[in-house]
């Protein structure tokens, strides 16, 4: 085989001297035709087989971030009532009028304290036959212990006044029942809850004519009227309240919302409405609730008729 010569190097010079002039041979030729020039570079990288770069571009605005939003319901005196109090989208939602209740749909007489007595009785008594209560090993009857979580409640209701002035009292309202009665009698109540779902309903009926009720049976599991009014303030109106019916199924937190809005009507029907609570803007989003539900089938015609009668003592304003 031949021996090679090798080649020889450009000087530096030389390279340096060809990239000016091609330098301004480029710029000429841009000036003096630009759009040409322009299409020719354009072209240049799939000539060589290189990738164009493609510039980053702004998010597309269809793509937006999700977040978790957890904003605390609104506390103390009037509850939120338009999207500018709450921050929320100006969009207009368009809402069905609420349609007057029929003759035929009138809801029914509220039952006395005495028959709810007689619902309680038979229903707390069977309670101590439940092999599911027998296993918390109570010291005494279900309907004494339930008798004495109600004068520890009693004792030490929730603050219902200017909960927001500080943090610590916004913790003590969301944590209420866990510091009053703990936690394994708070398990024993939801325990209860979720194996007599059936009797829910007429439970609750049964406790709210308790509540309301002025002669009650003394062995009656009975909430004075003016603390039932405080619990009912204070799931309506605070954030602890709000935060812990957000935390309970719907059957439940209808069951509480509704019966907390007849206290307070109650309340006001006795001149007893301390704290002023307003209910008016709370009525008509209850009412769709529970008629698009389909877990309180039982009384849902009774509910909505029972509102309806709020709502016009209470106009939305």
């Amino acid at each position: 085989m031949k021996n090679r010569k090798p080649k020889k190097k450009l000087p530096l010079q030389s390279i340096a001297l060809g990239c000016t002039v091609f330098a301004s041979v480029l710029a000429g030729a841009w000036f003096l035709f630009p759009t040409e020039m322009e299409k020719v570079l354009k072209q240049l990288p799939q000539a060589v087989g290189l990738r164009p770069q493609v510039e980053e571009s702004s998010p597309s605005p269809l793509v937006v971030e999700e977040k978790e939003v957890d904003e605390p319901p609104p506390a103390g005196g009037k509850l939120a009532r338009s999207s500018s109090e709450l921050n929320l989208p100006t969009t207009e939602v368009e809402t069905a009028p609420l349609v007057p209740v029929p003759a035929d749909k009138s809801a029914p007489p509220p039952m006395t304290c005495l028959q709810a007595a007689g619902s309680l009785r038979p229903f707390l008594d069977g309670l101590d036959k439940k092999d599911y209560i027998q296993e918390f090993k109570l010291k005494q009857s279900v309907r004494k212990h339930l008798d004495g979580l109600k004068d520890k409640l009693v004792a030490k209701p929730p603050a219902v006044v200017r909960e927001t002035d500080d943090l610590y009292t916004v913790i003590s309202n969301t944590a209420h029942f866990f510091r009053i009665i703990g936690k394994d009698n708070i398990q024993l109540l939801k325990t209860v809850l979720e194996h007599e779902q059936g009797k829910i309903e007429e439970l609750a009926v049964a406790l709210h004519a308790a509540s309301i009720g002025e002669s009650c049976p003394v062995d009656t599991v009975q909430i004075p009227f003016n603390t039932a009014y405080e619990y009912s303030v204070f799931f309506l109106n605070t954030i602890g309240g709000r935060s812990y019916l957000f935390r309970r199924e719907a059957r439940v937190r209808l069951l509480i919302n509704y019966y907390a809005l007849l206290l307070i009507d109650e309340a006001g029907s006795r001149n007893l409405n301390a704290h002023g609570t307003d209910i008016s803007s709370l009525i008509p989003p209850l009412i769709r609730d529970i008629e698009a539900t389909n877990q309180l089938a039982a009384r849902k015609d009774e509910y909505v008729a029972r509102l309806r009668e709020l709502s016009e003592r209470h106009p939305a304003r």
